[in-house]
């Protein structure tokens, strides 16, 4: 799509062109009509200009396309000039998240290439949309703009920060040497998540729906059911957390999650409220991928959440201020999980620290960073 526009400048000279001239006609100012038909000039002058247009392509990358918060990605810029003639300088303008990011191309020889490199900064979690990618020309003035559409959207994910914390000594593996699956014994292998591919995976785990809608080859990862496993719920209802306690309680799930899996032992995420058929949709591939994404939504059930778990291994409820109702419904678990650990997330609590009460360790924090302290001292301690 190509567009030629008239800027807010470029109006202003105009009305101020016409205005001078019948102004300067109707009382006989001769200066007002002189600078009547400079604006007018001035006018040709930047429509010439613009029309020495770029014939380019440009193509965007960004390496890696998932971080952390508050880590840059790289972009990469690669511009081809298609005319054999040389193109001029022109801005290309990408958007992060809706925001503008102008990137300068200096003149190209013709069926010359270029590539322009820029950080791509993850302020935010999320999925942030990259593009659409658009090459712009101004005149020196600024009275006319040419933009012309490029194609190849992308997206950037980003991941909530992980603190550094030791899993929950949960059960015991006999003679196993970390994650089985092909091994396992029949029945106890089950899909945990989807994954990139990597040199050396069964390319009869290969997902062929999300390689075709994701344009990434992706594989199906199992974990075996007899292993130990955690089970990590976050809650994501308004009364139980406000939007900065969520944050912080989004970390803190991240960072459990992260814990398990580093060790290679089966852990399950669930979020509150999340739709598995919009997750689908996004093409996330991971725990921390549906963090990235994870919201508060008032249809966050927590109680009824917990009552549709599968039992066994160790519970992690990572919550905000709780009603009683729930909280007896939550003490209620430690029937079919063992440990039990329930973290609170209240960046008003003046009451924080680690809390036992029977089959269940509590910990009171204001940030994932007092959180990640008192999960320390509790594992350091006794769970339950």
């Amino acid at each position: 799509m190509k567009r030629l526009t008239v800027t807010g400048t470029g109006v202003s000279v105009a009305i101020g062109a016409v205005v001078s001239y019948a102004v300067g006609v109707a009382l006989g100012y001769r200066l007002l009509v002189v600078l009547a038909v400079a604006g007018v000039a001035m006018l040709a002058a930047a429509a010439v200009a613009v029309a020495i247009r770029p014939s380019v392509v440009l193509t965007r990358a960004v390496r890696p396309d998932r971080v952390t918060v508050g880590e840059p990605a790289e972009g990469r810029l690669d511009v081809r000039n298609k005319s054999r003639w040389p193109a001029p300088a022109f801005t290309a303008v990408d958007l992060v998240s809706s925001k503008e990011v102008p990137l300068k191309v200096r003149a190209l020889a013709g069926r010359g290439r270029r590539a322009v490199h820029f950080p791509v900064w993850a302020d935010r979690r999320g999925r942030l949309r990259l593009g659409p990618l658009t090459v712009e020309r101004r005149d020196p003035a600024g009275l006319f703009a040419w933009r012309q559409r490029q194609t190849g959207d992308g997206v950037l994910w980003v991941h909530p920060r992980v603190h550094p914390i030791p899993p929950l000594p949960v059960g015991i593996v006999l003679d196993y040497e970390g994650r089985t699956t092909d091994n396992a014994r029949l029945g106890t292998v089950t899909f945990s998540s989807l994954r990139e591919y990597v040199p050396g995976d069964d390319p009869r785990r290969i997902h062929w729906r999300s390689t075709a809608r994701t344009g990434v080859l992706t594989v199906r990862e199992h974990v075996d059911t007899t292993e130990p496993s955690t089970t990590v719920v976050l809650d994501a209802h308004p009364s139980a957390l406000d939007a900065d306690a969520f944050e912080e309680a989004v970390e803190f799930a991240a960072s459990v999650v992260r814990a398990v899996e580093r060790i290679g032992r089966p852990v399950t995420l669930h979020i509150m409220g999340e739709r598995p058929a919009d997750v689908v949709a996004t093409g996330a591939t991971g725990s921390l991928d549906r963090l990235a994404l994870a919201q508060p939504t008032n249809e966050a059930d927590l109680v009824g959440g917990l009552d549709r778990l599968s039992s066994g291994g160790a519970l992690v409820v990572v919550t905000g201020k709780l009603e009683p109702a729930a909280m007896a419904r939550l003490s209620e678990q430690r029937r079919r999980f063992s440990p039990v650990v329930l973290a609170m997330i209240d960046p008003a609590s003046g009451n924080t620290g680690v809390r036992r009460r029977p089959g269940i360790g509590m910990l009171i924090a204001r940030s994932a960073v007092e959180a990640t302290a008192a999960w320390h001292r509790m594992i350091n301690g006794d769970v339950g």
